[in-house]
């Protein structure tokens, strides 16, 4: 059984935020954004 690997973004509409996502989801997890 292997486990999703997983990561909480905050402020995944900024610059930053939207790169961090971007990475994360190529790197293989399971990416949660927060937006406002």
């Amino acid at each position: 059984m292997s486990k999703q690997k997983k990561v909480l973004v905050t402020g995944a509409s900024g610059f930053l935020g939207s790169h961090v996502c971007e990475a994360a989801h190529d790197a293989g997890y399971e990416v949660h954004a927060l937006i406002r």
